[in-house]
């Protein structure tokens, strides 16, 4: 096995066009590749790879600094390769494929579409490839047809933001709930959740089904396309980081930024500034840096022959202005 682990590193380091990430090499039916300390001191080690939604944005390359700090802790080689854009399933889809006709020790996959990866993931579990699924849930059944999800609560995560939003603007306050794209698992929890409390609280909703698009610069055309809609309303929730980023552009563009209370999702510098300016309200903050490493440790640990859990939930926090500054926060947004 070690010529074929040495190529596929070679292949995967190398050949990737694009790849962004990889730490190394090795591979071979799960459960049977080396230890860590095996790989120490001179086996081959074991190749993972990692592949997220899209390798274009703020989020997920702190997902990748998470997942390659676990990947140097043990010791394993990781292949960090993913489409440019979310809206790309067809390229997820054939690059789970790729990698599962190539052969890996294990693959960790963010699915774009809860429905149209399940097939590509449960094909890799039947061919001996465990696969952790992160972020973003899958159709299917953990220890069946993947081997664990590793994510934070988004129906818990909607919730603090809709709750959050809903005390801002008072019960006959009108929203705006601004979606990402349809298929996602992870925002379609969130935006359920935010919905919820926003109705619970009385808020009456003048748009809840209008989806941003798989970037930045969709969703701040899209907000631009509703712009009379978001003049009339008192406070909007964006469930994931472009779509709070268009937002947030199409705010400033019209001068409504400040104007009208906003609760947006994730963080990156841009979203940062607004919310230091106060033309965001709150982000509900997840921690990517946890959710790579946990899902690379994860992985380990099973190959290792250790138990794992079925659903590893990572941390969510509401951060304002107040609490910016605070050093269990501060580092979320860095």
């Amino acid at each position: 096995m070690g010529w074929r682990s040495s190529l596929f590193a070679l292949w995967g380091c190398v050949a990737l066009t694009g790849a962004s990430g990889c730490t190394g090499n090795s591979a071979g039916p799960a459960g049977a590749a080396p230890s860590a300390e095996a790989a120490a001191s001179g086996g081959a080690r074991r190749t993972l790879v990692m592949i997220p939604k899209a390798t274009q944005t703020i989020f997920w390359n702190i997902v990748h600094r998470g997942a390659s700090q676990a990947a140097e802790e043990f010791n394993v080689n990781l292949v960090w390769k993913g489409p440019t854009s979310e809206g790309d399933r067809a390229a997820q889809k054939q690059l789970v494929q790729q990698f599962t006709n190539q052969g890996a020790d294990g693959i960790l996959l963010a699915p774009l579409d809860s429905r149209a990866l399940a097939p590509e993931a449960s094909a890799a579990t039947a061919k001996g490839i465990p696969v952790v699924i992160f972020d973003s849930g899958i159709e299917g059944q953990a220890g069946k047809d993947y081997l664990s999800f590793v994510a934070t609560d988004n129906s818990a995560a909607g919730r603090l933001g809709g709750k959050h939003l809903a005390g801002l603007i008072g019960p006959s306050g009108q929203a705006v709930l601004l979606r990402h794209m349809e298929g996602h698992e992870s925002t379609a929890k969130r935006e359920e959740g935010a919905l919820e409390e926003l109705k619970a609280a009385g808020v009456e909703m003048l748009v809840e089904n209008r989806y941003a698009g798989a970037s930045a610069g969709d969703s701040q055309t899209t907000a631009m396309n509703m712009i009379d809609v978001l003049r009339q309303a008192d406070g909007i929730f964006a469930s994931n980081q472009t779509a709070s980023e268009g937002l947030l552009l199409a705010l400033r563009q019209t001068n409504l930024a400040g104007k009208v209370k906003v609760v947006g999702f994730d963080s990156s510098p841009l979203l940062v500034d607004g919310l230091r300016k106060g033309e965001i309200d709150a982000l509900v903050v997840q921690d990517p840096v946890k959710m790579g490493y946990q899902s690379v440790k994860l992985m380990v640990d099973h190959l290792e022959g250790k138990p794992v859990e079925p659903l590893v939930n990572t941390a969510v926090h509401l951060v304002t202005r107040e609490n910016m500054n605070d050093p269990a926060v501060k580092p979320l947004l860095e």
